[in-house]
């Protein structure tokens, strides 16, 4: 099977999937950001597959599953630490951008039953976080 590459530039910064948020019931919810980039992911994806004829899901078969997910640098910082921030320099690491994994969790979710049959049969990949000119997702999957 052909790999299949996703790589979009997003509206927001992606936002991981987030298990301390639960109702009256003690059920998790998705909070705002997680819905917004869940619901934004699934409808660039969802673009395309339909621009893509030959795109086949993969089936109930070991894939590897890498990320790089992109930050727009904070508006705030100085032209020189936004420079420092693209050129790699400075990474992602403040509370508000999320732990990787919870990153990747939140974007498998959206894979799931879509792009794969699912996120049980991801056996390897990697994921990175970085800072980029405006928020970003590439998403690449093959089969091992």
């Amino acid at each position: 099977m052909t790999k299949f590459i996703f790589e979009s530039e997003l509206v927001f910064n992606p936002a991981p999937h987030n298990q301390s948020n639960f109702n009256k019931f003690g059920q998790v919810y998705k909070g705002k950001r997680e819905f917004a980039y869940i619901t934004e992911l699934q409808k660039r994806l969802k673009v395309q597959i339909m621009r893509d004829k030959s795109f086949k899901k993969y089936g109930e078969v070991p894939i590897k599953v890498d990320y790089i997910f992109g930050f727009a640098p904070t508006k705030s910082w100085s032209k020189k630490k936004i420079q420092r921030a693209l050129s790699h320099e400075i990474y992602p690491t403040e509370q508000n951008k999320g732990d990787w994994d919870n990153l990747t969790k939140s974007t498998q979710d959206r894979l799931n039953k879509l792009i794969i049959a699912d996120d049980r049969f991801i056996v390897d990949g990697r994921a990175r976080k970085i800072f980029t000119p405006k928020p970003y997702l590439r998403i690449e999957i093959e089969e091992v």
